[in-house]
Order: structure tokens, then sequence, then C-alpha cells
């Protein structure tokens, strides 16, 4: 059972482009010799010819770029081969062929599935016109080159449904950034105005000012290079409202809990004085991470939530059983590259590792101190 769900996980997205074919030429080589055996006439030399054959339409997995020619001057061999010899290699060309189709390698396969189509239909027919085995290789080529389209077509869909999430995802992440910002300068206008009508000069609304300004300095940055990105934030005119962290946290625990989990929350130093974009950052990922834990954790397995926080760093840790089928689950999918990048957007960084049968997602972010004097450096 865990050999067909690693077997899944491998074929999975890009990584069947790299094993299919070398797949579909070992089971080629394996019908070939299989062929000769039972043929009574065999040659060795023809047994050679076929592996060599079945190895050469391989190499595009590898080699995209070389491997089709290669293999076209393997094949071209065939057309010196002797009458007596009976050889199977010839069927790898459709290997090729849909390797090429595959990869999306359009001029490549326009311009070789001629010259590679003349070549077994000539070995076929001994250079006699005969309409059977003509007929038989044209529709090969046409289902090869047609799966290819398909496969092809497919992946270009994939990848675009996923480039299409992420695009919302960093959107999502800009227009909390914004908020964040929005927020920050809001509360520097409302305490300047206050000294303002107060008449005083407080160091404290100073250094207030000029902590909170440099921090939106920061912010301001990482939301440009966001929208860089993207193209464009989607402001949906919500209002901004601070998260609760520990509030999040046990909303996640009491709803992992409910779901059958035994789960321990532990909390290490003060969490309600966060500001700005990390408890953004630390909610959203907290509530992914349990997302993921509800997805593919094991209910019979303890499921443990570390939050430590002191004065330069808070760190966030997610460890949960899982189950066999899910530990070929990979950090480029889709939901691990959005708490990536809102980790990042808060200037913090995230990792996740699968460990035995545990998955552990970790997240740290630093609690910088800003000053004037930090901000004109």
């Amino acid at each position: 059972m865990r050999g067909m769900d690693w077997l899944r996980g491998v074929l999975r997205g890009a990584r069947a482009e790299r094993v299919l074919e070398p797949a579909l030429a070992l089971l080629m080589a394996s019908l070939a010799l299989l062929g000769q055996i039972g043929y009574v006439h065999h040659d060795v030399f023809a047994l050679w010819l076929d592996l060599v054959t079945c190895a050469a339409s391989a190499l595009g997995a590898f080699r995209p770029k070389e491997g089709p020619w290669v293999f076209l001057a393997v094949l071209m061999a065939y057309l010196f081969v002797p009458e007596g010899w009976v050889t199977f290699g010839e069927l790898a060309v459709l290997i090729s062929i849909l390797g090429m189709g595959i990869r999306g390698q359009k001029r490549s396969r326009m311009i070789l599935t001629p010259l590679m189509l003349v070549i077994v239909v000539f070995r076929s027919t001994g250079g006699k016109f005969s309409l059977t085995p003509m007929a038989f290789w044209i529709l090969a080529f046409a289902a090869a080159w047609l799966v290819g389209d398909a496969f092809a077509r497919s992946r270009a869909a994939q990848r675009q449904a996923v480039e299409v999430a992420l695009m919302g995802q960093r959107t999502r992440i800009a227009r909390d950034l914004h908020d964040v910002v929005a927020h920050d300068l809001t509360n520097v206008a409302l305490r300047a105005r206050q000294a303002l009508v107060l008449g005083t000069q407080d160091p404290d609304d100073l250094r207030y000012i000029a902590q909170t300004a440099s921090k939106c300095v920061d912010d301001m940055r990482n939301l440009m290079r966001l929208l860089r990105s993207t193209g464009g934030a989607d402001a949906d005119g919500r209002s901004w409202l601070e998260p609760d962290v520990p509030s999040t946290l046990a909303a996640q625990a009491q709803r992992l809990r409910t779901a059958g989990f035994k789960v321990t929350a532990h909390v290490e130093g003060p969490l309600e004085e966060l500001t700005g974009t990390v408890p953004h950052a630390l909610s959203w990922i907290l509530i992914e991470a349990c997302n993921n834990v509800l997805s593919h954790g094991d209910s019979s397995q303890p499921c443990t939530i570390f939050i430590t926080s002191s004065t330069t760093v808070i760190d966030l840790a997610v460890i949960n059983g899982v189950a066999g089928s899910h530990l070929s689950l990979r950090p480029g999918r889709l939901g691990i590259i959005g708490m990536q990048e809102r980790a990042g957007a808060a200037g913090g960084n995230l990792t996740v590792t699968p460990h035995d049968d545990k998955w552990i997602v970790k997240a740290e972010f630093p609690l910088r101190s800003y000053s004037m004097v930090s901000d004109r450096s």
C-alpha cells in the first residue's frame, strides 16, 4: 500500500515528465528481451540494438534538446539491419514522439516525426509498398502525437491554476499589509494631533511616532514588493482588525479537538502586545497549518502547537502525526508556498519538514526594535 502511495507521489505533477519515458522504455526493453528469448532464431545483435534503442528513447527525459536527435541517430541503424533479424525496438519511436509532445517540443517534433516515420515504415516493408504496415505506423504515430498534446495541455492548465491561486494569495497578503500600514499611520496621525492640541513635547510621543513610522517604511517595502510581483492589490474596503493570537490559538486547538485530535498547546512569553504584520502572519499560518492537520493528519497521534515569544523573536511550531500516504508531500505544494510567502512578507521565514511519521511546520519572526537612528542608517 505504501508503495502505491509513493508511486502516486512520484507521478504527481512535473515529476511525471521525468519518469514516464524511462518507465515506458524499460517496459519496451522487457518486451524486446522476452520477444527475442521466445523467438527460435533470435539474434544477440538484434537484442542489443533493441536495448540501445529503448535506452535512447528514455534519454529525452533527461536531455530534452539532444535526446530526440540521439534517438533518431540510433533509429537509423534499423535501415541497415539484415532481413533475417527480428527486432522490436522500432516501437520505442512512439516513446520519443510522446515525450516531445509532453514537453511541448513542437519544432523538434515537426522535424523529426516524418524522418522517424520513413525509417520505421521502410524497415517494416523492406522498401516495398505495403498498405497495412504503413497504416499501422501512421495510426500509432498519430495516437502518440495526440496523447502527448493532451498531456501537455493538462500540465499547462495545472500550472495556470497554481499561478492564479498564488496570485490570489499574494493579493490577500498585500491587502493585509496595506491594512496594517494604514492602521499604523492613522495612529501616528492621532498621536501627533493629540500632541499638537495639548501643546506638549512628550518624548514618549516622539519615540512612538519615530518607531511606528520606521516600521511603516519596512511594511511598505514588503507591500510594494508584493504589488510588483502581482500587478496590483485587491482592496475590498474591509475594516482592519488586529488579530488576537491567543484567541486564534485557542480556537484552532478546540477545532482540532472537536475533529478527534489530541492537541496540546504550549505558549511561552507574552503574545498580547504583538502589533503590525507579525500577528497577521502568525495567525494566518497557524490556521493554515491546522487546516493541513485536519486534511492530512493522523488523529490517533498527538498534535502539539508551540508558540514561544521573547523580546527579539517569536516562534511557531506545529507538530502532528501524518499517515504514511501523505508523507510524500513536498514543500512545493500551494498551501505551503502560501505560508512561506506570508511569513516572508512579515520579515520571517517558514520551514516544513517531514520526520519519520511526523509533519513539522516551523515559523520564525524577528521582533525588531525601531528607532530614529536605525531608520537613518
